[in-house]
């Protein structure tokens, strides 16, 4: 509570998506609340780990209405505008007066005064909600200011809601944790891990501790015939020592799907022979019932190239056996995928207080040719396992994002049981939080200040301010980036390309959504198993799947 410098502020004006409501802002110390004066008292719940980015202006938050930008537009300050406006506006060399008469743009004294009292919040979520409030009083928009970045702006992950979050009465009983059970869910796929048959594949338990890979979880499935004193050495060939390691079994045809990370080739054009072996093995596993094999590297060519000079790189083809192919997908990295993102929502940036619907098709952003481009490759994949019968040995650079990615679509695509709630639960218990995609990192959980801008201040010293602000922002979210947010989007295609194939709705993907950025359930605070266990994220926290399957009909 040392945090907040005020709890209530009566008399604001919240806008969203095109509408006005007058009711109180009370600030609580994991969520700002919205009551509505008038009518049945609703009230709008935003909690603050969804708070992407937070502006602080002199005057009403009308003057960024279309109608009045309009009206704006072409003036200057010689037009009668006052200095102030254009601060609140943004960028004054954005206008200009060629041409455009004074009296007929210049706005009325007593709409001036309006547009200047008070002070306003612009603030932008995560799951593309964007609201203001109006304020009477600038002392009290600077207090909910301070307020909200510091309770915002967090140095330790235990500080979230999560960790006091207590559940309601439907989700009392249920233990969304267990969901996801090793050794059920491969015996599943049709893998015999007990010892009771033969098998070609084995567990290891060299990772127990997590001293053979810390980001891999502690049980993994290898080849049979391959030895952990081989695997010891396999690793090291290996970004992050993610070695290749099975994580589907594809029992039609004795096929996988093994995921790891690139190899650490370089200028020398290093080798491994056990890493060599450990993927012969690999296509050996189904008894050379698939000559062709494929290795599907997910990085456009150049990129996997330009990793050679860090020491990294792609596969040499020539040190591996007849018949294996590798492929490019083409997939960009995390940093484009968050710019095509941020693209989209600066479309959007206006919603809070103008209405209409936006064409996100004809933006120019790139992020449906990035949809596109993994959807394209899951297509490719899905016919070689299911019709081609080969092997694929699947990374990217660390093996944690694009991977998880492809990995998952295509299983979604040849196992019916992924597309039930159930089994989509075990997909990402699996494929992103077993396999160690880095969801802390990735969502920033852990902000900064540098999300709040205050442009109150005009001058060149404030512009200078803002300079290193937007500097030390980039800098900041440098990590982030919707990997999982841009997978869920693929669902959502094929789910609409495919509805009859899928036991969940579009609102069980917005729903998740939401709570991988609400951080009130503790299942999307890790980036990996170890770093699980070592928080006691389970024992401190609820999982989000109790959510769900406590409401699963309206899923």
């Amino acid at each position: 509570m040392e945090y907040l410098r005020v709890t209530k502020v009566r008399d604001v004006h919240m806008y969203r998506r095109g509408e006005k409501y007058e009711g109180t802002l009370h600030l609580t110390t994991h969520h700002i609340i919205f009551t509505i004066e008038k009518g049945n008292g609703r009230e709008f719940w935003f909690c603050y780990p969804m708070i992407e980015r937070v502006e602080f202006y002199r005057g009403s938050v009308m003057l960024f209405e279309e109608d009045v930008i309009k009206e704006l537009s072409n003036l200057s300050n010689n037009n009668g505008i006052t200095s102030g406006i254009w601060n609140m506006i943004g960028s004054e060399d954005n206008y200009n007066n060629n041409g455009i008469s004074e009296e007929k743009l210049k706005l009325s004294e007593d709409k001036q005064k309006l547009l200047n009292r008070g002070c306003c919040l612009r603030i932008q979520f995560r799951d593309f909600n964007y609201i203001a409030f109006d304020f009477k009083n600038i002392l009290k928009g600077q207090d909910v200011f301070d307020s909200m970045m510091r309770l915002s702006c967090i140095d330790d992950i235990n500080k979230l809601y999560a960790f006091i979050y207590q559940p309601v009465k439907i989700e009392t009983g249920l233990n969304g944790w267990e969901s996801y059970d090793f050794m059920k869910e491969f015996t599943r796929q049709g893998l015999m891990l007990d010892g009771s048959g033969d098998s070609s594949w084995r567990i290891t338990n060299l990772n127990n501790n997590f001293e053979l890979c810390y980001s891999y979880p502690s049980k993994l499935i290898v080849p049979s015939n391959i030895s952990d004193n081989m695997l010891k050495h396999s690793v090291k060939y290996r970004s992050k020592n993610r070695f290749p390691a099975l994580t589907y079994y594809y029992k039609k045809n004795g096929c996988s799907i093994v995921r790891c990370s690139q190899p650490l080739v370089g200028i020398k054009q290093n080798r491994s022979v056990q890493d060599e072996k450990l993927i012969e093995m690999i296509f050996k596993s189904n008894n050379d019932r698939s000559p062709n094999n494929l290795i599907v590297d997910c990085r456009p060519i150049t990129n996997a190239m330009a990793q050679v000079a860090l020491g990294a790189g792609t596969e040499i083809m020539d040190n591996y056996n007849e018949g294996t192919e590798r492929i490019f997908l083409n997939i960009e990295n995390i940093h484009v995928i968050r710019d095509a993102l941020n693209k989209i929502k600066n479309v959007l940036k206006e919603s809070d207080v103008n209405k209409g619907i936006i064409d996100i098709d004809n933006v120019s952003s790139g992020w449906l040719e990035h949809i596109r481009r993994l959807l394209n490759g899951t297509n490719i994949l899905v016919n070689k396992i299911n019709k081609e019968n080969n092997h694929l040995i699947v990374h990217c650079s660390d093996g944690w994002d694009r991977t998880s990615q492809i990995s998952s679509l295509v299983e979604i695509c040849i196992d019916p049981y992924y597309r039930t709630i159930k089994g989509f639960i075990v997909l990402i218990e699996k494929e992103w939080n077993s396999f160690g995609h880095r969801f802390r990192e990735r969502n920033g959980y852990l902000q900064n200040d540098h999300k709040f801008y205050d442009y109150r201040e005009n001058g060149s010293s404030s512009a200078i301010k803002r300079l290193s602000q937007r500097y030390k922002h980039s800098q900041t979210v440098r990590l982030e980036s919707p990997v999982f947010q841009q997978f869920l989007h693929c669902i959502y295609c094929l789910i609409k390309k495919y509805p009859n194939k899928f036991e969940f709705n579009e609102r069980f993907l917005r729903r998740l959504v939401y709570h991988l950025h609400a951080a009130q359930y503790g299942t999307f605070l890790s980036d990996n198993e170890q770093m699980r266990i070592e928080g006691e994220i389970e024992d401190k926290t609820v999982s989000v799947w109790d959510y769900f399957n406590a409401r699963i009909g309206e899923f």
